[in-house]
Order: structure tokens, then C-alpha cells, then sequence
């Protein structure tokens, strides 16, 4: 049987935080054009994103009360949901690299 499809992208993130705007975004969108799926955009500071969020950051991602951001998953048509990253504290270079591991995977 082949592989499940992709179906969706999902980054959770805030437009506060330099390793999600503008970079995630940019590189969210890229990772979506290249694997030809949506991209969808959880806000944490929008209440109804923020709940989806949580959601899917305490199933599958790295989750504590005050998790980092960005985090990025890919769903498959299959309903499985992969963690693809997490944001790297400290210099934007960190959270940059990780990407770029994640779009050469891709």
C-alpha cells in the first residue's frame, strides 16, 4: 500500500514572535507549494485558533503549559498528523536551520 498522502499543513505560531513572522510563514507557505496542500495558520493569540492549537500542539507536538512556537505539522489523509518542528530558543538562526532540514526532507 502506498504512502498516505498529505492533505494539510498546520503552523501554530503568533505574529508577535520573530521565529514565526515573517519567517515561518515564508517557509510554511514554500513547504506547503511544495508538498501542493494548504497551509493553515493557528494564531495563538486568536481564541478559537488558539483552542485548535493547543490541541493539536498536546497530541502530538512538544507540549507544556507555555510551549514554544512555531510548531509545524503535516496531516495525512490517513487522519495521521506529524510533528515536523519545533522552534529553537535563542537566535532566529536556530529555528531558520530547522527548516531547512524540514524543506530538504520534503
Amino acid at each position: 500500500m502506498p504512502d498516505a498522502r498529505a492533505t494539510r499543513i498546520d503552523l501554530v505560531m503568533a505574529h508577535w514572535c520573530p521565529h514565526c513572522a515573517p519567517l515561518s510563514l515564508e517557509l510554511g507557505e514554500k513547504l506547503s507549494q511544495q508538498l501542493k496542500v494548504p497551509l493553515r495558520i493557528l494564531d495563538i493569540d486568536v481564541p478559537a485558533e488558539e483552542d485548535l492549537a493547543d490541541d493539536l500542539v498536546r497530541k502530538f507536538g512538544d507540549w507544556t503549559d507555555d510551549y514554544l512556537i512555531p510548531q509545524v505539522f503535516v496531516a495525512y489523509e490517513d487522519g495521521r498528523v506529524e510533528h515536523l518542528l519545533t522552534g529553537v530558543p535563542g537566535p532566529i538562526s536556530g529555528t531558520r536551520r530547522e527548516w531547512e532540514r524540514v524543506l530538504a526532507a520534503h
